[in-house]
């Protein structure tokens, strides 16, 4: 009976009373909103990654204008003639941010296994202070298994991707439901009107969102479950978390979906912030504009960095009721010694001892 009232959340793992959490979103902002030394942290890891492609082209820039046009003339846009002189230049710009980009989106991915454990290591852990060590703990001990999510992450990804933009859909939806011959399945000339070829991309193209968006929300559930259960397997701990999300989709998915609304409205709010400072930063250029536009930039990624622990601390309290504690033995269980020192077996046949 204590199992089943501590699973849906009326007692607690110490036996106490606990009212159940009907408000998951605002808690886990809360919670997370509390603990600024961590999420200050994680911006900091990743504000760090735009330094290296700024400086490069800051550097590009400086050699393009040294010299060669009106000083000011510049600051609110690069006109026609500009990129039609530095067009040479500026392709091998592109090209040399986008592998820099490459690899810098690899090292993010990196970094997101590894605040991932230390956000959860922080949630799960009930002491105060040291939220800062218990991150960086959490986030070494937790990391290899959170790499093999991420690979785990990627695979299913891309089969997504294989589905939705790939073969099948040209097969089951272009060619067999919509007739379309297989040479044209690209171009779509054959369709009746423009307006189902425009519903097409867009569903094609909410599809893919949607996948897209489970899979992350898989993600972060399967990371939780091996956290909450301290097992190895990603790959058994990934299919018993999509048979969690097929069983519970609701109160899996209405949590991560209300945390998504609010960094949707968000930044929506200040993207259309940062379009009127550009606005007016383009009629009179100077370094409030600029430094107004970084300093929404970066008020944007704390408040994103903040809505990734949100996540977690919800994926947790989602777990602690519907997903089933693994039996474990205690080894504490029948054993001798002080508390903060070796322990000895009562009992048995090698280093045993009897009282």
């Amino acid at each position: 009976m204590g199992d089943a009232l501590e699973r849906v959340g009326v007692l607690d793992r110490d036996g106490d009373a606990m009212p159940r959490r009907r408000w998951i979103v605002l808690d886990a902002l809360r919670i997370t909103l509390g603990r600024p030394p961590v999420w200050l942290v994680v911006w900091a890891l990743e504000a760090l990654l735009a330094i290296a492609p700024a400086a490069m082209f800051h550097a590009w820039m400086s050699r393009a204008i040294a010299h060669r046009y009106e000083p000011g003339s510049l600051v609110a846009n690069l006109d026609t003639v500009f990129r039609l002189d530095q067009r040479r230049s500026m392709d091998l710009l592109d090209g040399s941010t986008g592998e820099l980009g490459a690899v810098l989106a690899v090292l993010a991915m990196l970094i997101g296994c590894f605040c991932a454990g230390g956000w959860l290591q922080v949630f799960l852990e009930r002491t105060h202070g040291h939220s800062l060590q218990r991150f960086f703990l959490g986030g070494a001990r937790y990391f290899w298994r959170f790499f093999r999510v991420m690979l785990f992450a990627i695979a299913v990804l891309a089969l997504v991707s294989w589905v939705v933009y790939g073969p099948a859909w040209d097969r089951l939806v272009l060619k067999w439901w919509m007739n379309v011959p297989h040479a044209d399945v690209d171009k779509l000339e054959t369709l009746s009107s423009e307006s189902t070829v425009i519903w097409l991309r867009w569903i094609q193209h909410g599809l893919y969102a949607l996948g897209f968006a489970l899979v992350l929300t898989w993600g972060d559930f399967t990371r939780t479950r091996l956290a909450l259960h301290d097992t190895s397997s990603a790959v058994w701990a990934g299919v018993c978390t999509w048979l969690t999300l097929v069983r519970h989709p609701l109160r899996t998915l209405g949590p991560m979906a209300g945390l998504f609304v609010v960094e949707a409205v968000f930044v929506v709010a200040a993207g259309i912030l940062a379009r009127n400072v550009e606005g007016r930063f383009a009629s009179h250029p100077d370094l409030y504009g600029v430094g107004l536009l970084l300093v929404i930039g970066q008020i944007v990624l704390v408040w994103r960095v903040v809505l990734r622990g949100a996540r977690y601390n919800a994926a947790i309290a989602v777990s602690r009721e519907v997903v089933r504690p693994i039996a474990r033995p205690d080894p504490w269980k029948e054993s001798f010694g002080p508390p903060t020192g070796p322990r000895y077996p009562i009992g048995g046949d090698e280093y045993g001892m009897s009282l």
